[in-house]
């Protein structure tokens, strides 16, 4: 166990003396690979990735224990570097975002499947929010670009979800929580062995998760009538999940895993400018499975597949105000003038209540059938093809169609030894994909990792693509409008670094300085704070270069410590703006110490948000005859830190009682900062304020979660 908690504490941001598996190694699914002279659990794609110059950050189910995230974006912003969120964790919709980059070149994947929006009709599906950080077994973070072998939206990185699974041994795990807002949680696993030889084997998995919510939203940022109306609420949040896993190891060189799970998550979701009510419900079943075979030493092949099916249905209502110019009588038989709120609500079209809530949604289903072919002392081919095709699920009611989007990509990745310097690893890799949307598409990627002595230096870069979401060509309502005309977003990024990592005596120091370099074509964007928004490409190309640097300080078996920086300049073609919602730097930290017993357990978990902009208010004309946004607001420039203390009894030290701290500083800060307008307030009804004025656009913040202590219990036998 102290393993685990030692290489988590690290966060392993270089892997500096990571080494590719050797083939008898790279037999079963996950490979063992050398971190800081240990061995640690990762995917064939990791540790291949690591030998050939990228860039990837390893984070242990010890370390996300250890710093007691509820959701996923928790555990983004405390332990991977690098990492933005965008909206709220405290919300029920997120994103996580890698080195300047937006939604679309973030993906997300669990266990193989992609948690991309395809933009059902109704709106977006946020997939991270649905994720169990108690059942994943690590989180393997791929910098760069890596649509090779994930697809397209991989263009600036990866986050790869690995979650536990049966492994032919009996083993049940539970715990529970109790904290701030009332939250509590449930969660537990079971696998057990079918036959005394474990060939087959289940899993049987579940959590429960129920919180009344921080505030996310100040009264003051209220419209009149929208706080009139009960816009002023609580922010609920409830999340349950039921799965069930089996393996077969059909033989000693083939093992056949299948996994369906069902995930439903319900919050509130209402924003200050004009919803004065907004449950959302979100139904995301996910059936996968893999097959691997290890035919000899020189040819193992994958077979991976998935079938999706996220949908959501919400109910959004706005303030009903008087429309008589004499005046009218609220609901509690009141006089109020012409423009004031009735105190009644009125939902937005196919956003009421029970039938007259409709349903958006998409379907999704993939394979990946990937064989590696070794061919010792001469080079290395990895060869596949990859088919993704989804399609809208949702209502009839919305005029987008259902007709399937179906890509197939075909890919050749070489990797040659070079005689004089076998030591030097060299990938080369090119992936063509097909899709009647655009015929076809080529993009490449290389990399390379060249150590000398305790130092090395890698690089890798690459190209990817992302197309327009179904919602951003066709969505109508009186909020959204799509645009069809969108063009495909484009990406072309490079990173490179020089590493150090030695051992003195019971001392391990690993470092590493790098640079990033990205740009992004026909960026596809949504305005802001008009009526109705909507999307264009911008034709500016968006500009991100950036620097890193890290160190993990490691003493003995007691005491870790990693400090981690990332500067990103964001910035359109030709300007001098960094662009919104992308932080100038990000410093993030982990520091852990552990009793000489393994009983007492301390993480400290901080991290400095640079500055990071929110630009909107709709367009104004400068005296030049541009437009430009009417506001702009720095919510960075904040410090929060998060913290546990953890004491393990038990002969085994198998039970775990644990007291976590989020922002110990009581820090006030902004998740996210989002701009709205007064179309709903009774000044802008009375014709006192003016649709182009800048009085009817205002900004608004997302806090950040104030002082919280929970306290869990984890047990397994």
């Amino acid at each position: 166990m102290h393993l685990g908690l030692l290489l988590g504490a690290s966060l392993l941001p270089t892997m500096a003396m990571a080494q590719a598996p050797a083939a008898a190694e790279a037999e079963a699914a996950a490979s063992s690979i050398i971190v800081t002279g240990q061995r640690v659990e990762a995917t064939k794609v990791a540790a291949d990735a690591i030998a050939f110059g990228n860039n990837i950050q390893i984070v242990s189910s010890e370390a996300i224990a250890a710093s007691g995230a509820s959701n996923f974006a928790e555990l983004a912003q405390f332990l991977i570097k690098g990492a933005n969120i965008g909206y709220s964790p405290d919300e029920g919709e997120y994103t996580i975002r890698l080195d300047g980059g937006g939604d679309r070149d973030t993906l997300v994947v669990l266990d193989g499947v992609p948690l991309y929006d395809r933009g059902p009709a109704l709106e977006d599906i946020w997939g991270s929010t649905t994720i169990d950080p108690h059942m994943i077994e690590r989180v393997e973070v791929f910098r760069g670009g890596n649509s090779l072998f994930f697809g397209s939206n991989g263009g600036i990185g990866v986050i790869s979800l690995v979650t536990k699974r049966p492994d032919g041994t009996n083993k049940v795990e539970l715990g529970a929580s109790y904290g701030e807002f009332n939250s509590r949680e449930l969660w537990g696993n079971a696998k057990f062995a079918l036959d005394a030889e474990g060939r087959h084997s289940f899993m049987v998995y579940g959590s429960s998760q129920q919180t009344d919510g921080p505030r996310i939203f100040a009264p003051e940022s209220y419209v009149d009538n929208v706080a009139k109306a009960g816009g002023i609420q609580k922010y609920p949040l409830n999340r349950n999940n039921i799965g069930v896993k089996y393996l077969w190891k059909i033989d000693d060189d083939t093992n056949f895993r299948i996994n369906g799970q069902y995930t439903q998550i319900e919050f509130q979701d209402p924003f200050p400018d004009n919803e004065t009510f907004s449950p959302n419900r979100v139904r995301y079943p996910i059936v996968d499975f893999s097959i691997d075979r290890r035919w000899s030493d020189a040819i193992y092949t994958e077979l991976t597949g998935y079938w999706s099916n996220p949908r959501l249905n919400n109910t959004e209502t706005f303030a009903e105000t008087c429309t008589n110019r004499a005046g009218c009588v609220d609901v509690k038989g009141q006089p109020i003038r012409f423009g004031d709120a009735t105190g009644r609500s009125t939902p937005y079209p196919n956003k009421g209540f029970g039938a007259d809530s409709k349903v958006g949604g998409f379907q999704e289903r993939g394979l990946n059938f990937r064989n590696t072919f070794t061919f010792p002392k001469l080079v290395e081919f990895v060869a596949g093809v990859q088919v993704v095709s989804y399609k809208d699920d949702s209502d009839p009611v919305f005029p987008v169609g259902d007709a399937s989007t179906t890509i197939t990509g075909l890919y050749l990745d070489a990797r040659p030894v070079i005689p004089f310097s076998p030591d030097t690893k060299i990938s080369l890799a090119v992936r063509t994909d097909f899709a009647k949307s655009f015929d076809s598409k080529t993009i490449w990627k290389f990399g390379f990792r060249q150590p000398i002595g305790p130092f090395y230096i890698r690089g890798n870069g690459g190209t990817s693509y992302s197309l327009p979401r179904t919602n951003e060509l066709f969505s109508v309502s009186p909020t959204q409008v799509g645009n069809p005309n969108l063009q495909t977003e484009t990406t072309e990024t490079y990173n490179g670094a020089v590493g150090f990592s030695k051992a003195f005596g019971a001392m391990q120091i690993n470092a590493e300085v790098g640079a990033f370099r990205t740009d992004i074509s026909n960026r596809i964007q949504g305005t802001s704070g008009l009526t109705p928004n909507t999307w264009f490409n911008n034709s500016a190309v968006t500009e991100i270069r950036g620097i890193t640097a890290d160190m993990d300080f490691i003493l003995g078996k007691q005491f870790t410590a990693n400090i981690n920086y990332t500067k990103q300049r964001a910035r359109l073609a030709g300007t001098d703006l960094q662009i919104n919602e992308t932080p100038e730097y990000m410093i993030t930290g982990n520091v852990a110490w552990h009793s000489a017993n393994e009983r007492f357990h301390v993480t400290l978990l901080p991290r400095y948000q640079g500055p990071e902009y929110a630009t909107g208010g709709g367009n104004v004309r400068q005296p030049d005859g541009t437009l430009a946004a009417r506001f702009r607001n720095n919510f960075g420039n904040y410090f929060v830190m998060n913290g546990s203390i953890a004491y393990w009894a038990g002969d085994e030290r198998q039970h775990r009682f644990q007291l976590r701290v989020v922002n110990i500083t009581n820090t006030k800060y902004a998740e996210r900062y989002g701009y709205g307008n007064m179309r709903f307030s009774s000044a802008f009804l009375r014709g006192e304020i003016a649709a182009n004025s800048d009085a009817y656009f205002y900004g608004y913040e997302f806090e950040g979660k104030p002082r919280a202590v929970y306290a869990s219990f984890t047990t397994s036998f």
